[in-house]
């Protein structure tokens, strides 16, 4: 088995594509899918409106998703002690270079530790990144 991708769902997914495209990130696909196919496969009642870019780096999938039928709530951000999926970690060799990048490229930076930071994305995403020297598993 092996993970397909991540979906994370987002406003506007042409700010979010910017923003992870600064950080490395290459879009691989786009897909829309019409309601009929889209509420059969998520269960959701038309109009749907779902729309998705799949951006890719070093073999991992981020997929940005978001339904024009169902407008995003407003939401607290999350943080690392809610419930369920709490952060996206990645590996860089340069976590100071792509700190540098997510400020510029509209993210906010949470807390800077050296070797590791975390950082938020436009939408308020908590994403950690790890110096490729000190994450705690490496892939195999």
């Amino acid at each position: 088995m092996s993970v397909s991708h991540v979906g994370l769902r987002v406003r506007d997914i042409e700010t979010s594509k910017k923003f992870y495209e600064a950080i490395g990130f290459t879009e691989a696909k786009r897909l829309t899918l019409p309601d009929k196919i889209a509420g059969g496969l998520l269960g959701l009642d038309p109009p749907i409106g779902f729309e998705a870019a799949y951006l890719e780096k070093d073999g991992f999938v981020l997929q940005l998703l978001t339904f024009g039928g169902y407008p995003a709530p407003e939401e607290p951000e999350r943080s690392m002690v809610n419930s369920g999926l709490t952060h996206l970690s990645l590996a860089v060799d340069d976590v100071s270079a792509v700190r540098d990048a997510v400020r510029d490229a509209g993210g906010v930076i949470v807390s800077d530790g050296g070797y590791a930071c975390l950082v938020r994305d436009p939408e308020g995403q908590l994403i950690e990144l790890i110096h490729t020297s000190v994450r705690p598993v490496a892939p195999t």
